[in-house]
């Protein structure tokens, strides 16, 4: 028995008011082989009997029982996924066309040095009505013209996350060569994965919607709670401690010709340099942590003969110019200053304990 074109995956989880609709739009798809993994995440609802009512015999459903995470779910369907390509579609979300993967599918096999490809969104809210992008924050996120490698990753390094994860068709080599999601992390697993992707293949968007896209606020794993706003910034800072590694000359000239110091990268040195540098540059998602990123990093390659050398010599940056920077890199200042007022206010009030006016 031949392997199919493509293996479209789905984890399932606490959706059965629209798993049906999800799964109605993979298995309307035309002018393409595909299988059908899907694997419920322990959902507390009726979503696996919803799923298994549904017949084709494309389908192979997994109902767990056991809520692991979407990570560990998605990660096990990509190595049960016999295809050549690898799709991917949330359990409230559902594919606007019937063509979504037959485009996708040619667009690749013309385009071999691209790894993946996706498009853009249109939204519903929770009971299917149609939601203006003008009226949602960021509605126009997904709507990202192409770029180039080094491009992408500028895009990334300085704004985060703008690619619609479940319009992806992604090429299963990708993951044999990349590896797979981290389940780690919550908000921003496809985020690390796209950066691990772009420093191997392009990626192409296209213009077109692929994805009708449920918001459902306080429910979706990307709400803006205040628990998920902590955890994205975390999670970029561990994405971002090591952004730049494998990350080439041409990539970083292609994105960030304007911040490198030194224009041509001569060297595998000058690169090191240039990149624990760019994370001194302004930064409206992570300044200071980026900063104390770079911090880390000049210090090793300060202590580093060979980058020594280079970076006395041709950048200027000797242990003095590093103690100037440590004095006004203020990474700490938000807990120095609270630290401050609070022993101001403790020597205040022994002032007015012990030595109270006239």
């Amino acid at each position: 028995m031949s392997s199919p074109t493509v293996s479209v995956i789905m984890a399932t989880y606490n959706h059965a008011p629209f798993v049906a609709e999800a799964i109605q739009s993979v298995l309307g798809q035309a002018g393409v082989d595909f299988e059908f993994l899907i694997s419920d995440d322990g959902s507390a609802d009726n979503t696996r009997d919803v799923v298994a009512s549904i017949k084709d015999e494309r389908i192979r459903f997994y109902p767990n029982e056991v809520n692991r995470g979407a990570g560990v779910v998605t990660n096990e369907l990509i190595q049960r996924a016999s295809g050549e390509f690898i799709a991917l579609l949330n359990s409230d979300d559902y594919w606007c066309d019937s063509d979504k993967l037959a485009v996708q599918v040619q667009f690749l096999r013309d385009n071999p040095q691209v790894g993946a490809c996706f498009g853009r969104a249109r939204f519903v809210d929770k009971d299917g009505r149609p939601m203006d992008k003008a009226s949602i924050p960021s509605g126009d996120v997904f709507d990202q013209p192409n770029r180039s490698q080094g491009e992408w990753l500028r895009r990334f390094f300085e704004l985060g996350n703008c690619i619609c994860h479940p319009t992806m068709l992604i090429r299963k080599a990708c993951y044999d060569e990349l590896g797979m999601y981290s389940n780690r992390m919550r908000q921003l697993p496809d985020l690390d994965m796209w950066i691990r992707l772009l420093k191997h293949y392009q990626i192409h968007i296209f213009d077109k919607e692929m994805i009708t896209f449920r918001l459902m606020p306080g429910e979706n794993a990307s709400s803006q709670t205040v628990t998920n706003s902590i955890r994205t910034i975390n999670e970029h800072y561990l994405i971002a401690e090591n952004f730049f590694d494998d990350v080439t000359a041409k990539q970083l000239t292609e994105g960030f010709s304007d911040l490198l110091r030194i224009k041509t990268i001569a060297s595998d040195i000058h690169l090191d340099i240039e990149k624990a540098l760019l994370y001194l540059a302004h930064n409206q998602w992570l300044g200071k942590p980026y900063q104390m990123i770079g911090i880390l990093k000049l210090n090793a390659l300060l202590n580093s003969p060979e980058h020594h050398k280079v970076m006395v010599e041709q950048y200027g940056m000797d242990d003095r110019w590093y103690q100037k920077e440590l004095g006004e890199i203020d990474v700490l200042r938000p807990r120095v200053v609270a630290v401050m007022s609070q022993q101001k206010s403790r020597a205040r009030h022994f002032l007015q304990r012990f030595f109270p006016k006239g």
